[in-house]
């Protein structure tokens, strides 16, 4: 693979790169800013004792990693203690309209070994509520928080029998705290959402709402970057973070990720779709993608000049699916029409 508008034909992933390591694989999460919003924002919600609230923003923004990788570090260490959670990532299925079904998908989110055995509904909301009391137990009794990713696709009914959940927790002196992550466009408001499980609904679940952004400034940027210089390691223990490990000479003379925040943000804007009419915020996908394509290209032997060439940064980015992604965010905007300060014009 071969970032366009280059004259090298050395591989990505070169040989000597070993197979399972994290960029290659891509298993791995930057901690960014808006990460530490969402936990922050979160926990605030968690202190005033809402019983449920939305976070929202546009698809590939970098919200479920935030949920899977960073969230219950960030809550249990903002609480002082361990704070029981359980995260469901919602699927659109038909089976989810049964209870018994919905009951099971919750039950294997919550880690219990008996989620997919035979049972009727009332048997499986059973063994939910005694394993959510059993979860809260761990945090001091009192609490459980449920985050449900892709919770723009939860029915009706879903949401009456979580309703019908949280009454039955109430019953054991037990909060359930229920927070809905959404990938909605920007300057979406989640009132649709609420709205298809009623008003009822909406009043315990939604009476909050707050929008997950993506990377905003170069300093945001570099911010992210530094990750690959300093918050990573692999092999685990070993202290050598993935620039170091991947790029072990260019390290040594001094090369950092982090110092190529410029010039990435500026391919960022630059290569915009015409007449764009969305903010300045950068989805975590892309910025992701590009880092590893490029970080991967030195690892594998190109040079660093010519790897971060602005030109390089540009067609890594071009070739990200970059102007696809930030159109749709476009539209969105363009239909509300919203003119939001630090809006780029091509």
């Amino acid at each position: 693979m071969v970032a366009s508008g280059t004259s090298t034909a050395t591989p990505l992933v070169a040989a000597h790169i070993p197979r399972d390591h994290p960029v290659v694989t891509r298993d791995y999460s930057l901690f960014t800013v808006a990460i530490h919003d969402m936990a922050e924002r979160i926990g605030t919600w968690l202190d005033d004792q809402i019983d449920g609230a939305t976070i929202f923003g546009p698809s590939r923004f970098g919200k479920s990693s935030a949920v899977d990788h960073w969230l219950q570090q960030l809550l249990s260490e903002r609480h002082g203690g361990y704070v029981p959670l359980v995260v469901w990532s919602h699927t659109d299925s038909g089976g989810a309209y049964w209870p018994g079904r919905f009951y099971a998908y919750l039950l294997q989110a919550s880690g219990h070994r008996l989620a997919q055995t035979r049972r009727n509904p009332l048997e499986r909301q059973t063994m939910l509520i005694e394993r959510w009391i059993e979860l809260a137990a761990q945090g001091g009794g009192h609490f459980l928080v449920l985050v449900i990713d892709e919770a723009q696709g939860m029915t009706q009914r879903e949401w009456l029998w979580l309703v019908e959940l949280h009454s039955l927790l109430e019953r054991e002196r037990i909060r359930l705290c229920v927070f809905s992550i959404a990938s909605l466009q920007f300057f979406d408001e989640p009132f649709s959402m609420a709205l298809a499980g009623g008003a009822h609904v909406a009043a315990r679940f939604m009476l909050a709402a707050a929008p997950f952004h993506g990377v905003r400034s170069v300093e945001e940027l570099a911010y992210v970057m530094r990750g690959y210089d300093e918050g990573s390691e692999w092999p685990s223990g070993s202290g050598c973070s993935f620039t170091a490990g991947l790029a072990p000479r260019p390290w040594a003379g001094g090369f950092r990720m982090e110092r190529q925040a410029g010039v990435l943000m500026q391919a960022l804007t630059d290569l915009l779709p015409p007449r764009y009419a969305g903010p300045i915020d950068f989805p975590m996908k892309t910025v992701a993608q590009v880092c590893r394509h490029t970080l991967l290209r030195i690892a594998s032997g190109t040079s660093v000049d010519e790897a971060t060439s602005p030109e390089a940064w540009r067609a890594a980015v071009d070739d990200s699916g970059h102007r696809t992604l930030m159109a749709l965010v476009s539209a969105t905007a363009a239909l509300r029409g919203h003119s939001p300060q630090g809006t780029h014009r091509a």
